[in-house]
């Protein structure tokens, strides 16, 4: 499953929020998210500068998460990561996410993965507050892990 079709499932496909009040007469509205964050679409924060009151339909949905998506393949460079393309999956999801200083907070898996210690790297990830607000999630992005 590609990276995009992964999100959507993560942040909710339309029948869920639908379900959730937050997809109707066509449009994504504005919602808070589990951390309390205004979130619109396919999981995309809010900027200060932007405003969503109005909906936006699922085009404008779709162009938001690829815009996400490619900020957050952009700062997994940052990293300066030399993983397999599972594990760079993993780390553009967890951006997207956490932010890029979020994910920064995870010394010890970042060393795991530059030691391309895989095993340890998953142990990391289950080691922190992330995995204990959104388990489903980080346990569905370890079982799309080939190397673990």
């Amino acid at each position: 499953m590609d990276i995009k079709t992964r999100l959507i499932d993560y942040e909710g496909s339309r029948a869920y929020q639908t379900r959730m009040g937050y997809f109707r007469n066509n449009k994504y509205y504005p919602y808070k998210d589990s951390e309390g964050f205004l979130t619109v679409g396919y999981g995309h924060k809010v900027l200060p500068n932007e405003n969503f009151n109005n909906g936006i339909n699922e085009v404008e949905a779709l162009n938001l998460l690829d815009k996400d998506i490619a900020l957050a393949e952009s700062q997994l460079s940052k990293l300066n990561l030399i993983i397999p393309k599972d594990w760079q999956d993993f780390m553009i999801i967890m951006i997207f996410q956490l932010g890029l200083s979020g994910t920064m907070k995870f010394k010890k898996m970042i060393q795991a993965l530059r030691d391309a210690n895989y095993t340890e790297a998953v142990k990391q990830a289950k080691d922190s507050l992330w995995y204990h607000q959104t388990p489903n999630r980080v346990n569905a992005m370890i079982a799309q892990l080939t190397n673990k």
